[in-house]
């Protein structure tokens, strides 16, 4: 595939292409003269770096990995130092995961909240809807503080 293609089917653009070349973590084949081509397994790195980005994982680490088989003479080196670096990227993985999972929590709950207003005739603010169940829920969960206030 030429570098319009891999953009087309990848979500990236070809500025980001050519500068995760430069961090040698895409490394596309040249033809003769001169012509980036790039192959199924580049793609499948292009769509992985932009699902990698969306999920704020740096540029550092993804060139890290990409590249530290090349600073070893053994598999077994190479083996060793590229499990670590999975491993820690594994380990940030789980934990954004962790931390949007409760934030997720904390949206749903702000939604229950706001569910209750459903049907309510007062405008939507704490001077005009003492009662509101919004006005507790802003001091226990930051969404609903953000919806209310």
């Amino acid at each position: 595939m030429k570098i319009g293609e891999i953009v087309e089917k990848s979500g990236l653009t070809e500025r980001m292409l050519r500068h995760y070349e430069s961090l040698g973590i895409i490394v596309p084949r040249k033809s003769d003269k001169g012509t980036r081509l790039y192959s199924d397994a580049d793609l499948a790195v292009a769509r992985l770096i932009h699902r990698m980005r969306m999920l704020d994982v740096g540029l550092d680490s993804l060139s890290a990995i990409a590249q530290e088989r090349l600073n070893h003479k053994t598999g077994d080196a190479s083996s060793s130092a590229v499990g670590d670096l999975l491993n820690e990227l594994a380990e940030l993985l789980s934990e954004k995961a962790q931390q949007a999972l409760a934030l997720r929590s904390e949206i749903v709950e702000a939604s229950k909240m706001v569910a209750r207003c459903k049907g309510c005739e007062n405008i939507p603010a704490s001077e005009t809807c003492p009662d509101c169940p919004m006005n507790e829920a802003v001091d226990q969960n930051a969404v609903a503080a953000m919806v209310w206030k």
